[in-house]
């Protein structure tokens, strides 16, 4: 018989909204549909090595229950993540905005209306995600649906494991939201895609490429990581491709 997975996985993993101060250059850092700030926290710790004052909010309803993030719209996230850049804004001259998943289009939405941002680190950006067309049908039929990867024996990634349909909806709102707001933005870019992620549609990456208007913009494919590249084997590679980005932009 298959091993029902709990609905919050690894409860016992430090999710919490977290603040690190440091020098003048900030990072903020956004967590994915679902997940919590253990998403990004290893990432951050080696931001936070080389000086940078760090912050990761945790989104309103994540890490606390499937029916609680049901009842939230993406505005409550975006006012989240916007009250999170205004705090980091009054310690830090230059502030650089980073997520996975739904952090990585939470960020760009940031970009779009903050010219100010001096770059972005969009790791696994779920501007695209197949599974999501339908969930303005599915939601008013099935509230949550159980997720069909999910690993028991992952230690590592804390968030729940199932889908709240009504939020997910809320998340295709947010995708089209910055789609149509992709040029505006002109900040670098650094955009990193695993090429074993099934999540995300496979041309997310090259489709952020072609409509930001940035000057200084990468995509670089990832050979070993899938979605969740952040708690994966190239971590190592991902930080140093970080760190050698923002070094060639002056903030390091």
């Amino acid at each position: 018989m298959k091993k029902k997975m709990p609905v919050f996985q690894n409860p016992e993993l430090d999710g919490k909204t977290f603040y690190w101060p440091g020098n003048s250059s900030g990072i903020l850092l956004l967590h994915g549909f679902t997940a919590t700030t253990t998403e990004v926290r290893l990432l951050a710790n080696e931001f936070r090595r080389l000086g940078f004052t760090i912050s990761a909010p945790l989104l309103p309803g994540h890490g606390t229950t499937p029916q609680d993030l049901n009842t939230r719209k993406y505005k409550d996230w975006l006012t989240c993540v916007e009250g999170a850049y205004a705090e980091l804004k009054k310690t830090c001259t230059r502030v650089v905005v980073g997520g996975e998943s739904m952090g990585a289009v939470l960020s760009l939405y940031l970009a779009e209306h903050h010219p100010e941002i001096s770059a972005l680190l969009l790791y696994s950006p779920a501007i695209r995600v197949e599974s999501l067309k339908l969930s303005p049908v599915i939601k008013t039929f099935v509230p949550i649906i159980e997720k069909a990867n999910n690993d028991p024996e992952d230690k590592t990634w804390q968030g729940y494991t199932v889908y709240p349909m009504k939020a997910a909806n809320e998340f295709r709102k947010l995708q089209k939201l910055v789609i149509h707001q992709l040029e505006a933005i002109h900040q670098p870019a650094l955009i990193l895609q695993g090429l074993k992620d099934k999540t995300i549609d496979k041309q997310s990456g090259s489709m952020i490429l072609k409509s930001i208007h940035s000057e200084y913009k990468s995509l670089q494919c990832l050979s070993d990581s899938g979605h969740v590249m952040l708690l994966g084997s190239e971590l190592q590679l991902i930080t140093h491709t970080s760190v050698q980005f923002l070094k060639s932009l002056d903030i390091l």
